[in-house]
């Protein structure tokens, strides 16, 4: 019976845990949401400003080095917010395509380019490829097939030929080593 009680209340505790991070995230969303229409509003703002300016013969001045700072705040504000959901949900956000990876993964999956972040190198930067031939080198997709239960699905992975990482079938480019898998 008590084990009953401790499966309950695990059970009970991971429900809490996901649906509060599932809470939190979308929490962060809406206000990414937010700070998106105040910049929106805010490049509207200066356009009709910029139009009413030049429309009657006048300058450019304070009121626009205002708005720039606002914009600044802004855009910092949209950055943290995005980075707290990419933490809650253990993802790292692409700078250049967009595409979400694992936090430990120093590749994008889908172009390629290294995260800067763990490497100290520009994120833009995409891999060189090498000269030299792995020692050891690593057959193309692997299926794993599923342990003697014939309703677990199959888990399809490709190993990197070069460091032999394993990764989704999906990804274009090791999450390791930021080669090409074929």
């Amino acid at each position: 019976m008590s084990d009953l009680r401790g499966t309950i209340t695990n059970f009970t505790k991971n429900v809490t845990k996901t649906s509060g991070d599932l809470f939190k995230t979308t929490r962060l969303s809406m206000n990414v949401s937010s700070e998106q229409t105040n910049l929106k509003n805010l490049y509207l703002e200066i356009g009709k400003k910029v139009h009413e300016i030049y429309q009657y013969g006048g300058t450019l001045g304070k009121f626009f080095d205002d708005k720039y700072l606002e914009l600044e705040a802004c855009e910092r504000k949209i950055a943290e917010l995005k980075e707290q959901i990419s933490q809650i949900k253990g993802v790292r956000e692409c700078s250049k395509c967009g595409k979400s990876a694992e936090r430990t993964a120093e590749f994008c999956p889908k172009c390629g380019i290294r995260f800067g972040a763990l490497t100290g190198e520009p994120e833009d930067t995409p891999p060189q490829p090498t000269q030299q031939q792995p020692a050891d080198p690593v057959p193309a997709p692997i299926e794993i097939a599923a342990t003697q239960q014939e309703s677990t699905p199959l888990i399809k992975t490709k190993n990197c030929r070069v460091c032999g990482m394993e990764n989704d079938i999906s990804t274009k480019f090791c999450l390791s080593c930021g080669r090409i898998v074929d």
